[in-house]
């Protein structure tokens, strides 16, 4: 038996030159900018790399410490779609070369310079908390599918139940009847379910050591049998690597593994940039009852009071219970980012007020993604990693 090798199939992309050149100002009036991410560096950079809207390059706009990774014309997009997906993630990992990177989700769009520093300005607390979550690491998704029919011979060989059925239907003398058949199939899933679960927990034993954090991501198919993000520190990547080599050694003949990463920490920090109008918010303080003054404590009072209340849980026969829980937990993240960009002390009231709100841009803090929020296992147009076992006959 051979060690596992790894197939990696080379980006069309031609190599970027990084300048540390200053950029001068732009006028952007009426195109506005697209936003990938913010860094935390004070230090103009300038990317040779085609953008969003075809933007003939990427550079930075600097404040007070963090720089945000901006393109030219984000006010002409309308609708995103999958060539703006993988610009987007393109520009991300290129960046990810030389700083760590905070991705922003795709379509953040801002009306001008002076709005960008202003929203690095305000949104300096949430920022720098996210990226001091996500310093010197990156994300692997891995993935492990049955390989071919090989399951089908796993339980055939070791699980009970499928070689008592078996016995039993030989020792029966005639061929299965539809009760049979039905029962077969799900004697059959029922070990297949098994065998999955125990995978699954070998896979995530094997890989966890080389990581500080596990997501679970969405499956693909019924083939899948595990997938998920790891974050990484960047000096483990290497251990982390050769752990999943180790795994398509060890389980290659029923499983296959393929592998995403280096990536920026998509699945670990979930920030919405947004510009909110004094009417959102408004009605989001009407919707957790507070008034036009209130404090953090208050407004997460207010969430824990009315969440119990509301959940679908508590209201299975109500068919709107699940918009009204998920309207009020929009409401709650939405004043938790407001109270981020506008407050100051633990303490201190803010006022929601049309005269203080107006028109903001904050950071919308959320949940990191569930299974089935997630994204497909690879982010970016790079073709994931093959682990294969070879085998010497």
């Amino acid at each position: 038996m051979n060690n596992s090798e790894a197939n990696r199939l080379l980006q069309t992309d031609n190599p970027v030159n990084l300048s540390e050149a200053a950029v001068p100002e732009r006028n952007t009036t009426g195109g506005g900018l697209y936003l990938y991410g913010i860094t935390p560096e004070y230090q103009a950079r300038r990317w040779n790399l085609q953008g969003i809207n075809r933007a003939p390059f990427i550079y930075t706009i600097s404040h007070n410490g963090l720089s945000a990774v901006v393109s030219d014309g984000g006010g002409e997009i309308s609708e995103a779609n999958q060539d703006d997906l993988l610009t987007h993630n393109r520009v991300l990992e290129q960046v990810m070369q030389t700083s760590s990177v905070l991705p922003l989700r795709l379509g953040t769009v801002a009306a001008s310079e002076s709005d960008v520093r202003a929203f690095l300005q305000s949104s300096q607390r949430p920022l720098r908390n996210a990226l001091k979550q996500i310093e010197r690491k990156v994300e692997f998704d891995v993935e492990a599918a049955w390989n071919g029919g090989e399951i089908f011979k796993l339980i055939e060989e070791q699980d009970v139940e499928v070689r008592k059925f078996k016995e039993n239907a030989f020792a029966a003398g005639k061929p299965l009847g539809p009760d049979e058949q039905l029962a077969a199939g799900i004697v059959v899933a029922n070990a297949i379910a098994r065998q999955r679960a125990q995978f699954a927990k070998s896979v995530e034993e094997e890989l966890k050591p080389c990581s500080e954090r596990v997501n679970s991501l969405k499956s693909r198919d019924n083939e899948t049998v595990f997938n998920a993000a790891f974050l990484v520190d960047k000096e483990r990547a290497k251990a982390f690597e050769a752990a999943i080599y180790r795994l398509g050694d060890l389980h290659g003949r029923i499983l296959k593994f393929r592998y995403a990463g280096p990536l920026p920490c998509y699945s670990f920090v979930n920030l919405h940039v947004m510009i909110v109008e004094f009417e959102a918010v408004d009605e989001a303080r009407r919707a957790l009852g507070l008034g036009e003054q209130t404090t953090l404590s208050q407004i997460k009072q207010a969430f824990r009071k009315l969440a119990p209340q509301c959940h679908p849980d508590r209201n299975s026969i109500d068919p709107q219970a699940n918009a009204r829980f998920e309207k009020l937990a929009a409401s709650y993240r939405l004043l938790l980012g407001l109270w981020e960009t506008i407050g100051d002390d633990f303490s201190q009231a803010i006022s929601l007020t049309q005269e203080r709100v107006g028109k903001t841009m904050l950071v919308i803090s959320k949940e990191p993604r569930l299974a089935s929020q997630s994204a497909e296992l690879s982010k970016s147009d790079a073709q994931p990693i093959e682990v294969s076992m070879r085998q010497s006959w």
